[in-house]
């Protein structure tokens, strides 16, 4: 992960190194309801020319993990 990145990005890292795919709404949900292990930047993603909004930015905080944890099924 870069020192910018989006959700998405970072729900793509999760998903490539547990080899499952999660609820794009749950993650965020999750993600964002863990204090300080995400924080939001200013700017938007730059436009691609695709339809829908621009992503938020986010930058690392200072938790290294989730709480409560995913749990693999």
């Amino acid at each position: 992960m870069g020192q910018r990145f989006t959700m998405r990005d970072l729900q793509t890292v999760y998903e490539t190194v547990w080899g499952t795919t999660w609820d794009r709404a749950n993650f965020r949900r999750k993600v964002l309801a863990t204090p300080d292990f995400v924080h939001p930047i200013e700017g938007k993603t730059a436009s691609n020319g695709s339809r829908g909004r621009h992503a938020q930015l986010y930058r690392a905080g200072s938790a290294t993990t989730l709480h409560p944890p995913i749990l693999r099924s």
